[in-house]
């Protein structure tokens, strides 16, 4: 049987481990919370699947990490977490990936794997949107062999929408609140360039919701501009699900209001607080104007009584590519991008996973 290590089992980390088990892997989780495993554990057990806790500091008990001998090793914990992690990883052979969420902190992860040359890929970004999301809009260019434009659109959202701003938190609003305010890259006549966030607000129809809109924001294109713009692809671009009039309210607090982080933070907690009964839109859209092809994905996942939407969409997302990344099959380079992942591997996953999210291959 494969193996997996996963550093933090909190609500992603549960998620992971219930994918991977699903998909006939061994796991150790670690975390500094015990009260965490105990929640992880408990998830689980309602699945029949159990894993091997082991209480404390990832990056302290990295020799037990490496005596479980893992095919693969799993963080999902808060991103400035992940470089220490992700250097033992790549220094001891051992495949890695994580849920990325900083530009910056997966570019020198990619760096010290580059640096160092191993065959053991490690594979940043494997949340939502950058992960399943960019690796189903490279599937929808490979659907059709070619594309000038790529959209990625994506909202975490609440199932019940209520209160002004119409929204629930599903992560920590510091990571938002970074979405909402930093630089926002895109491709533009093939040319990497940067727009401003909370802008270029378009429409987009939802079966069942009517309108939404989605507006220009930070970190969910990750890599795959490099891997478009290899491509010819002219534009390319994330933009951020939301109910309409959501967009006006955050620029009124950002930019007139001025808010700093904690300011933002404490008043997003304070109107919306977190929610659990949420549910995550995804729209990829890949078109070919010169051979008039086009490939689209628009679906609606939501929460059951066990896993939130988020924790489908992100955990489960990177369950179905560790899967793969610790089955050995994109071994042979230091770093693994979206345009590695093998399509029918990650589709059988996903439909194994979460098959209200109809990955079509055409």
């Amino acid at each position: 049987m494969k193996k997996a290590v996963i550093a933090g089992m909190g609500i992603q980390g549960a998620a992971i481990a219930y994918g991977l088990q699903k998909l006939g892997y061994e796991v150790l989780g670690i975390d500094i919370s015990e009260e965490n495993l105990r929640n992880a554990s408990d998830i689980l057990s309602r699945f029949g699947y159990s894993f091997t806790p082991l209480h404390g500091d990832a990056l302290r008990l990295f020799d037990k990490i490496v005596e479980f001998a893992p095919d693969v090793f799993i963080s999902a914990l808060p991103f400035h977490l992940n470089y220490n992690l992700a250097e033992k990883c790549i220094e001891n052979g051992i495949r890695y990936c994580d849920l990325g969420g900083n530009v910056g902190t997966a570019e020198n992860i990619r760096a010290k794997a580059f640096e160092y040359g191993s065959d053991k890929s490690v594979m940043t970004d494997q949340g939502l949107a950058p992960g399943i999301a960019n690796s189903i809009a490279d599937i929808g260019y490979r659907s059709i062999g070619s594309a000038d434009s790529v959209k990625i659109r994506v909202g975490g959202l609440p199932f019940d929408p209520k209160g002004t701003l119409k929204y629930g938190l599903t992560f920590n609003p510091q990571g938002l609140y970074n979405e909402y305010i930093d630089t926002c890259y895109v491709l533009r006549d093939g040319e990497k360039t940067t727009v401003e966030p909370l802008g270029d607000v378009e429409i987009i129809n939802f079966d069942g919701l009517g309108d939404m809109e989605a507006f220009n924001t930070s970190g969910g294109i990750a890599d795959l501009l490099d891997t478009m713009q290899a491509k010819g692809v002219k534009e390319c671009d994330y933009k951020t699900i939301r109910f309409p009039g959501h967009v006006d309210l955050i620029r009124f607090m950002l930019f007139e209001c001025k808010m700093d982080l904690v300011t933002f933070s404490n008043a997003v907690i304070n109107a919306c607080g977190f929610i659990n009964n949420d549910q995550v839109l995804i729209y990829v859209d890949v078109n070919d104007s010169r051979s008039g092809k086009s490939w689209r994905l628009k679906s609606i996942v939501n929460h059951d009584d066990t896993f939130t939407a988020m924790q489908k969409t992100t955990g489960f997302g990177a369950a179905a590519v560790a899967s793969i990344l610790g089955d050995g099959v994109m071994d042979g380079k230091p770093v693994a991008g979206y345009a590695e992942v093998p399509t029918d591997e990650f589709v059988r996953n996903m439909r194994e996973l979460l098959p209200e999210l109809e990955i079509v291959v055409q």
